[in-house]
This record gives C-alpha cells, structure tokens and sequence, in this order.
C-alpha cells in the first residue's frame, strides 16, 4: 500500500512537472512571436511658452507693464524700439526688444 502511495506521489509530482514545462514552453514561445516595441527617442523638453520672434504691440506692453498708448507715442516721436510694419500691424522683433532693454540697463556707481 506504501508503495502505491510513493508511485502516486510520483507519478503526480512528475504530471505536475509536465504542465508547468508545458506552460513555461507556451509562454516563452509568446514572448519569442511578440515585437518589442523599439525605444522611441526622448522628445526635446517644450518650454513653458513658446520663443516668439515677433511681438505684436499687446505682447510688448504686457512684457513691459506698460500701456500700448505709451508705446504708440513713443512710435510717433521716434523713441523706443525699432518695429515693422507689416499690412498696417505693428510688430516689434524679439533681437530689437532686448538690445533696447540692455541699453535701457542703469547701472549704479558707488
């Protein structure tokens, strides 16, 4: 009787075998036929907002805290940055905005 319980044993220890062998096999032929996603390359961190080359009379008076009035009269007597004039719409270029901004720059002597 012993002996028939040790063949049992054995006999489902080896079918216990066979079926994780069997599932194993099943699964690493899965993992063989499924592509692997290639690495995609990183994208370039977008800044917060996007660089502007131009800036239309709102956007200056904005970055500047001042009124478009001001900007407007400073145009008609010739101070200010220098703009364009594009199909009646004034625009500022962003390389004339900050050379007037670094030579607006006052620097305190002691």
């Amino acid at each position: 009787m012993a002996a028939d319980r040790t063949s049992s044993s054995n006999s489902r220890a080896a079918s216990t075998r066979d079926v994780l062998d069997v599932l194993a096999n099943g699964i690493a032929k899965t993992a063989a036929r499924q592509t692997k996603p290639e690495p995609q390359p990183r994208a370039a961190e977008v800044p917060a907002e996007p660089s502007r080359e131009l800036l239309t009379e709102k956007m200056l008076a904005d970055r500047w805290v001042c009124s478009v009035a001001r900007l407007q009269r400073w145009r008609t007597v010739g101070e200010g940055p220098s703009y364009l004039k594009i199909v009646g719409k004034v625009l500022y270029r962003l390389k004339d905005i900050e050379a007037y901004e670094e030579t607006s720059l006052v620097r305190k002597v002691f």
